[in-house]
């Protein structure tokens, strides 16, 4: 379609999972900026075009309030009714799995197979955090810096919709903690500090009774998303690997 993005899937069911996706958080109207689906036909969605950059190291104080506001929103929203360990139907029909589902046996797979260079944590305990994982519930979409695009403006807008689950709060900021600096290279940790401040102050304002995630619960985070990533880093989108650049 002239005049938008093709997106295109390996096929109609992976299209349909997308979309669904997308449809679910538009569906919250909360602080979300998402561009217009145009089209969804066979194997591919089309949305308007959006004008802007992806994300940068000094974006993620900005986007970790952004994450923030968005988890904070999906809570009050509907997700206080969700719980971690299962998937979780929203009243419109759509499944978001469970956080354990596919991570247990994934970081199992990828550390006993030797493809996480530098790894901190056992396969028994990986899964151990995942499993052990409880609290309030929020959502991961995959936050990496390639799946916002920053307007000329300042805004960040949402795109890519092909992952979506519940996670843990925090869990996402530390998906995007892990790739910038994978993508950009280290961060000083007071910026870690700051992003982290930003996060909790956004959840905050949307929900007081939401916990504060902690700087070590971040930590496991990313420890958790380096398992998962590091295959990804052998084909050039990580030019920085997490144990080389570790940022504490």
């Amino acid at each position: 379609m002239s005049g938008g993005f093709l997106k295109h899937y390996p096929d109609a069911g992976a299209r349909q999972r997308a979309e669904a996706n997308y449809r679910w958080l538009a569906s919250l109207h909360g602080p979300a900026h998402l561009p217009e689906l145009l089209a969804a036909t066979g194997p591919d969605l089309c949305f308007e075009h959006i004008e802007g950059r992806h994300a940068l190291r000094h974006d993620l104080t900005r986007l970790a309030a952004h994450l923030g506001d968005l988890h904070g929103a999906a809570y009050t929203a509907e997700l206080h009714r969700a719980h971690l360990g299962q998937a979780h139907r929203s009243p419109s029909g759509h499944l978001l799995p469970g956080f354990p589902d596919r991570r247990l046996a994934a970081v199992a797979r990828e550390l006993n197979a030797g493809n996480v260079p530098g790894a901190t944590l056992t396969a028994a305990q990986a899964q151990h955090l995942i499993a052990a994982a409880d609290g309030p519930a929020a959502f991961y979409k995959d936050a990496n810096p390639r799946n916002f695009l920053i307007t000329p403006a300042g805004t960040p807008v949402t795109i890519d919709f092909d992952d979506l689950t519940l996670a843990p709060f925090g869990y996402d900021l530390a998906k995007l903690t892990l790739t910038l600096v994978m993508t950009h290279g280290p961060l000083p940790p007071p910026a870690i500090t700051q992003a982290l401040n930003a996060y909790n102050t956004a959840t905050s304002n949307r929900c007081r009774t939401l916990p504060a995630v902690t700087r070590n619960q971040l930590a496991n985070g990313t420890e958790i998303h380096h398992i998962l990533t590091s295959r990804y880093a052998a084909d050039g989108r990580y030019p920085h690997r997490w144990n080389k650049v570790r940022t504490g």
